[in-house]
């Protein structure tokens, strides 16, 4: 197979074979994948998480065993046609939270910044940024986008997201449809991130909200991901009002 385009978008020698391995194996673990790929033990873990980080591969626990599973490889083809998005589709879905944007800019009276941005890289700047300003024992509250995209890229960028914020002690009190309980304890469960807490409720929206200090960021799962970023107490204050509401119906 010619690895040329798996090099270029950035894949070492090393992520390639395993990638290219996990993509025979399937689901898998450690010791089957040192086995395919002939890259060593000690050092295929940091390879999986590079993968990973790259939206490549998942990784979750199954009996206290770390398992691994290539992503859909269409998930490439993201690297390469991020730039040829159609903006209609961003700002069709843009106009559908705009109304409730507009009302919590007429109701507040401080200054504040709106930005919008696209895909998963978009979302990297967003979550990077949490981190950087939240201290430990600061809480990100989360309302699951509960028709939200299923692509396992998705799954594997949150993954990444939840580790740096348990490297950090950074809290996540979380809301999810309880349909979706068994899949998300599965993936992101208290057994795995200690300083996450998750609750059910009968919801379901293609829309997450994370709130955080003075942030709001809403998240839309559509064909593109978008998302809107808002910096303002004001707002921050009000969306944390509805999260409670909804925390205090909530079953664990």
């Amino acid at each position: 197979m010619n690895t040329r385009v798996l090099e270029e978008i950035g894949l070492t020698g090393a992520e390639i074979r395993v990638y290219l391995s996990l993509l025979e194996l399937g689901d898998s673990t450690r010791s089957n994948i040192v086995s395919k790929s002939k890259i060593s033990g000690s050092k295929v873990y940091d390879v999986l998480e590079k993968l990973q980080a790259k939206g490549l591969v998942a990784i979750y626990t199954q009996n206290k065993v770390k398992h691994f599973k290539p992503t859909n490889p269409k998930q490439i083809l993201y690297y390469l046609e991020e730039k040829r998005k159609e903006i209609n589709n961003v700002e069709s879905q843009a106009k559908n939270i705009l109304p409730l944007l507009l009302a919590q800019f007429q109701a507040s009276k401080e200054e504040h910044e709106v930005e919008l941005l696209t895909g998963l890289k978009g979302l990297e700047v967003i979550f990077r940024e949490q981190i950087d300003i939240m201290k430990p024992g600061d809480i990100n509250y989360v309302i699951g986008g509960t028709k939200g995209s299923e692509e396992e890229a998705v799954v594997a960028f949150f993954q990444k997201i939840h580790v740096m914020r348990e490297k950090k002690r950074i809290k996540s009190k979380m809301l999810y449809n309880l349909r979706q309980k068994e899949r998300t304890e599965r993936f992101f469960g208290t057994q795995q991130y200690s300083h996450s807490e998750t609750r059910y409720i009968k919801h379901s929206s293609p829309v997450s909200i994370n709130i955080y200090k003075n942030r709001v960021v809403i998240i839309v799962f559509g064909k593109t991901i978008s998302a809107i970023h808002i910096k303002s107490q004001d707002i921050a204050n009000s969306f944390l009002e509805y999260f409670n509401l909804l925390w205090a119906t909530s079953t664990q």
